[in-house]
């Protein structure tokens, strides 16, 4: 039996920079540390930080007033600090940001972009916090988000429909390379070839249509990893949480390369029949998931094949 185990797998430097912020802010406060929404992904990490006197809330209403508060790493819209601003929170007092600094990079790309004229639509999750806060950076609500390479259709519809002479296209840090790659080509396929590569210090922005590259490279690393993994797996083992965009893009990596794939959350979901008859086992893990989480699941894996 071989098991391989993705080089790049668990948190990457923005994952521990938030959790470090979060932890030292609570440790060093004498009233309850608050963070709005998840502060990463991952129900296990959540859970840790619960028991170390934090409190989630979803709703920031529910963050009181002069309440010592941290920000999670997926970024936030400008209203979010002028919301907690009339509570009195604000970073020179009792608000601490775990806004990871590659999350900060897209956010100014995206308004730079924008300063100079282009209508930037973004490739990203609607619903996840990170396209949420890069949109209100630009347009807000009325910012397109579009999430899948085959609607690259509505995409052309949105910019034919709208009469825009100059668009920009940057996308979510933790979405699918090969599907940013693939919602280009099908966009260009039906208007004429004319989004072209703008590199991220965007030198030249004299060109009318383009796309920027703001995958981040742990995200990268991850997919890559797992691209090696999965082209020689029998089955592919991928932890992260329920939430997590970047995992959810490891188990969909792994499928595309027709290997059994099954996403899970910890050790305790492992099924031993997963393992029948299967010489080489693949796992990778998402850039919010603990090494303590990845050591159970391998350690149970030797376990149950070693019967």
């Amino acid at each position: 039996m071989s098991l391989m185990v993705a080089k790049h797998a668990g948190f990457c430097f923005g994952v521990k920079k938030a959790i470090e912020i979060a932890e030292e802010t609570a440790l060093k406060s004498k009233e309850k540390t608050y963070v709005y929404g998840q502060l990463v992904h991952n129900e296990r990490v959540i859970e840790d930080l619960q028991k170390k006197g934090i409190e989630f809330v979803e709703n920031i209403d529910d963050i009181p007033e002069n309440a010592v508060t941290v920000l999670r790493a997926h970024g936030e819209p400008g209203t979010t600090y002028k919301k907690l601003k009339s509570k009195n929170i604000d970073n020179n007092n009792n608000l601490k940001d775990a806004t990871c600094p590659l999350v900060t990079l897209v956010h100014n790309v995206a308004i730079k972009l924008k300063n100079n004229g282009y209508e930037v639509i973004i490739f990203g999750k609607k619903n996840h916090p990170e396209s949420i806060g890069t949109s209100y950076h630009i347009k807000g609500k009325d910012t397109f988000i579009v999430e899948y390479p085959e609607d690259s259709g509505s995409v052309i519809e949105h910019i034919n429909k709208n009469n825009f002479g100059k668009v920009a296209i940057v996308s979510q840090t933790t979405m699918s390379v090969n599907g940013y790659d693939k919602l280009i080509q099908n966009i260009n396929k039906n208007f004429n070839d004319k989004f072209e590569q703008l590199s991220l210090n965007l030198k030249d922005m004299g060109k009318n249509f383009v796309f920027v590259d703001t995958i981040c490279n742990p995200t990268k690393q991850r997919q890559s990893d797992t691209e090696e993994i999965a082209k020689k797996a029998d089955v592919m083992i991928v932890i992260g949480g329920k939430n997590s965009s970047n995992s959810k893009e490891l188990a969909a990596k792994s499928k595309e390369f027709g290997v059994q794939t099954y996403f899970i959350q910890s050790v305790e979901q492992l099924k031993e029949e997963w393992f029948n008859n299967k010489e080489n086992i693949g796992v990778t893990a998402g850039a919010s998931t603990p090494d303590i989480t990845i050591n159970e699941v391998t350690d149970r894996i030797k376990e149950i094949t070693s019967m």
